[in-house]
Formats: structure tokens, C-alpha cells, sequence
């Protein structure tokens, strides 16, 4: 399958030799009474920079079960983009972050999205250094400004 590298993920992701890996996973619990079709679907998403690098990210993506597609390597740094632009405009700030989203910030649930994020983000300037990464940033928010 040939990659759009039209798209500037995709292109961003090709020209530093980002590899991708995905696995299903079986969810539980789960509605056992549900139909096949009304459940959702997990994909277990490593991000690395070589298939042996020690330093990767993993991410949980969740779609319907009726979408057969996995999540692309777009999707894939969309959202860890997304994710680590919001951390790095809050400065890193539970109620700054937790504003943007309108989440209580005295929620446990918020503070530990708030952390997994910021975690989040660390790994990803760890995978592809300071430089990078703030260009991986630049290319989601020229996206957010493109669709504003």
C-alpha cells in the first residue's frame, strides 16, 4: 500500500524513519451480551524510530468493530501530537490543561489523564529529540490553524 506523503504526518513520519506496529487486543470486561458489531476495538500501537530501538511509545486506540481499518501512522502522531500540544501550551499546568478541555481539575480521573499526557509527551521528545518534536508540534498546529 502506498503511503500519501501529501500528508505532512505521513511525510513527517517517512522522511525521520518512524516504524509502527499494531495489535488487536481482547478487551475486558466487556459487554458479553453485546453484539460483536456494537463493541469497540483496541489496537495496542507501538511507535518507534527502528524496530529495535529500546526507546518507543505505546498508545491504546479504540474504534468500532464495524470500522475494520487500524489506526494510521496520520492517526497515530494526530493525536500524540494533539495531546502534547495541549501539555505544552498549559506549560505543563494541571488547571491551564484541564481549562482547555473544560475538565474538573479537582477530578482524580482528570489529574491522571493530566499525567498520562504529560508522560505522553516526554516520551515523545525522548523518541525524537527537543528539535524534532517541536516540529511535529509546529505541524499539528499549522493543521489546528488550516481547519480553525
Amino acid at each position: 500500500m502506498a503511503l500519501d506523503v501529501s500528508d505532512p504526518f505521513v511525510r513527517f513520519a517517512t522522511q525521520r524513519g518512524l516504524q509502527m506496529s499494531a495489535i488487536d487486543l481482547s478487551a475486558a470486561p466487556r459487554d458479553v451480551l453485546a453484539p460483536p458489531c456494537d463493541l469497540e476495538w483496541h489496537t495496542l500501537v507501538t511507535l518507534s524510530l527502528t524496530r529495535e530501538e529500546e526507546i518507543s511509545i505505546h498508545a491504546l486506540f479504540v474504534t468500532q468493530a464495524s470500522d475494520p481499518r487500524p489506526p494510521s501512522m496520520r492517526d497515530v502522531l494526530w493525536w500524540l501530537s494533539a495531546d502534547s500540544w495541549a501539555v505544552e501550551q498549559s506549560a505543563r499546568d494541571l488547571g491551564d490543561w484541564s481549562a482547555t478541555y473544560r475538565y474538573p481539575d479537582g477530578d482524580p480521573a482528570t489529574l491522571r489523564l493530566f499525567r498520562l499526557h504529560v508522560e505522553q509527551a516526554k516520551a515523545l521528545r525522548t523518541l525524537l529529540g527537543e528539535t524534532t518534536y517541536r516540529e511535529l508540534l509546529a505541524i499539528y498546529e499549522a493543521e489546528l490553524a488550516r481547519n480553525s
